[in-house]
């Protein structure tokens, strides 16, 4: 499969900065929104203008990727549902990419540690050498992650916990602004190569990548155990 026939349209709801994307041979576009507004405000406008800007008309699409995560738990289930909708009405495949793969993908050539805010001062992280992962999805916290990166000879970080970073050691650097927080151009790109590969994820199974449990779910557990105690007491 030739991967300059393909058109994969994309979409990127993982942190605050929502985007959506054509990809179309060698031709992309895509718009990118970090506002006050939620994600189910902004995207179906952003994917809309998406493809009038690029005039590609969705007979053309081969095929939706979406990021599924680490990240927001509200942003990942409001993305996927949206991605879920379009690949059923218009009966193309859906891909499953990685937030942190998407990441990663601004610096191909490179050793890079992705990082994506999992509250409480921690990320979840996963090392990258020439987009080949070498680690497994971690949640760490900030310090315990910038003194792993040290332990290599260079690297670069990336993510959307780059403002908590404090301080760094000389062989570790932060990507440029423009290039720390995951694009839906990236995970049209990561979608791209997976759907040349022969991989595609099911519609009606394909599920977010959470790695821990929502802070909503571990509060309701908190209650429900206090409420036994109580009326077991």
């Amino acid at each position: 499969m030739n991967l300059k026939n393909l058109c994969i349209a994309a979409i990127e709801t993982s942190t605050n900065a929502a985007s959506a994307a054509i990809c179309n041979g060698d031709k992309f576009t895509e718009i990118i929104q970090d506002s006050k507004l939620t994600h189910s405000e902004t995207l179906l406008p952003q994917f809309k203008e998406v493809l009038k800007m690029s005039n590609v008309k969705r007979e053309m699409i081969d095929a939706i990727a979406v990021s599924i995560g680490p990240g927001s738990f509200t942003g990942l289930r409001i993305g996927l549902a949206t991605a879920k909708a379009l690949s059923y009405a218009w009966q193309v495949k859906i891909i499953g990419v990685s937030t942190l793969q998407a990441l990663a993908y601004h610096f191909p050539y490179s050793k890079v540690m992705a990082m994506i805010d999992a509250q409480k001062n921690r990320a979840y992280v996963q090392i990258f050498d020439r987009l080949a992962p070498i680690t497994e999805i971690e949640i760490l916290s900030i310090d315990e992650a910038i003194n792993k990166a040290a332990d290599f000879d260079e690297m670069i970080i990336c993510g959307d916990v780059s403002n908590k970073i404090k301080s760094l050691p000389e062989n570790v650097k932060i990507a440029p602004l423009n290039m720390r927080i995951p694009r839906a151009i990236n995970v049209a790109l990561c979608g791209r190569e997976i759907l040349a590969s022969g991989k595609v994820d099911n519609v009606m199974n394909i599920e977010p990548l959470y790695i821990r449990r929502s802070e909503a779910e571990v509060l309701w557990e908190k209650r429900n155990n206090n409420s036994e105690c109580v009326i077991r007491n």
